[in-house]
C-alpha cells in the first residue's frame, strides 16, 4: 500500500503495512484549531496525534515565566510520542496553523508499540532524527542573525502547513525564536520592506520564497536532508 494511500501524515504513511494495520482501527480524524491546547505541560497524556497538516509547537516553560518553543511538528511526525514511556507531558503542544490528524488513545497505541518491533524501530527512528532537529536549531540559535532564522521558520512553518498565509502573531514568531517581540517586529519590518512578506495582526502572508530563501540560513537546508535521512539505529544508549 502506497503512502499517501496508507495516511497523509508522513510517519504512518511510511510505517511498514502489517505495523500500520496494528493501528488503523484505532485511529480518529480529529481538528484542531489555533491556539487549542493539544497538552498541558505536567498533565497527563491521554491520547497520540499523527498530523494530516497544520503546525503544533512544542512549548517548555520556563522559570521565570517565559515559554519557549522547543520544537515544531507538522505532518512529518508525532505528538506525544513520549507516552510510550511516560505518563506526563514535559511540554505543552499548541496549535499554531490549524489543520486535522489522526488521534489514537494513548494505551492502545502503547500496547501496540510494545507489540511491534517495527513499530518500535520506526519510532527510534524518528527520534533521533528529531534530536538531531534540536541539536542544529540550538547551534542556529546561537550562531545565526535573527533575520536569517526569521526567514528560516517561516519557510519550515509554510512546508509544514502547505500554505503561504500563517496564523502568527509577532508574539509567536518571538517565542519561536527565543526572542523579544521588537526583534521580530524589526527583522519582519525589514522582510516586508523588500516585498518578501506581509503582515497584519494575526496574519503573516509569504509572498516571495525565493527570497525568504536567499536569506535564510544554511540551516533550513541542512535540517531538511538530515530529516528526510534515516539514521542508523543505535546498538547502546547514546553518551
Amino acid at each position: 500500500m502506497s503512502s499517501f494511500r496508507q495516511s497523509q501524515n508522513e510517519f504512518l504513511g511510511k510505517l511498514p503495512r502489517a505495523c500500520f494495520e496494528l493501528l488503523h482501527p484505532h485511529l480518529a480524524t480529529v481538528e484542531f484549531n489555533t491556539g487549542m491546547v493539544m497538552v498541558e505541560a505536567g498533565t497527563a497524556f491521554r491520547r497520540i496525534w499523527f498530523p494530516h497538516c497544520g503546525v503544533v509547537s512544542l512549548v517548555l516553560g520556563l522559570d521565570d515565566d517565559v515559554a519557549i518553543d522547543v520544537g515544531i511538528v507538522g505532518r512529518d511526525g508525532v505528538i506525544g510520542i513520549t507516552a510510550v514511556e511516560a505518563d506526563v507531558a514535559r511540554t505543552a503542544a499548541i496549535v499554531r496553523c490549524p489543520g486535522t490528524a489522526s488521534a489514537i488513545d494513548r494505551d492502545v497505541f502503547r500496547h501496540a508499540w510494545q507489540q511491534s518491533e517495527q513499530l518500535r524501530a520506526a519510532l527510534t527512528g524518528w527520534l533521533w532524527r528529531q534530536l538531531g532537529a534540536a541539536e542544529l536549531n540550538a547551534a542556529c540559535n546561537a550562531a545565526h542573525p535573527i533575520e536569517s532564522r526569521l526567514c528560516r521558520r517561516l519557510l519550515m512553518l509554510r512546508d509544514l502547513a502547505g500554505s503561504d498565509l500563517l496564523p502568527l502573531t509577532q508574539q509567536h514568531l518571538a517565542q519561536m525564536l527565543g526572542v523579544r517581540r521588537n526583534s521580530v517586529s524589526l527583522a519582519a519590518i525589514a522582510l516586508r520592506r523588500e516585498g518578501l512578506l506581509r503582515y497584519s495582526r494575526g496574519s503573516l502572508q509569504i509572498l516571495d520564497r525565493e527570497g525568504l530563501l536567499e536569506r535564510a540560513c544554511c540551516c533550513y537546508t541542512a535540517r531538511e536532508v538530515a530529516f528526510r535521512q534515516q539514521p542508523v539505529r543505535p546498538t547502546a544508549a547514546p553518551m
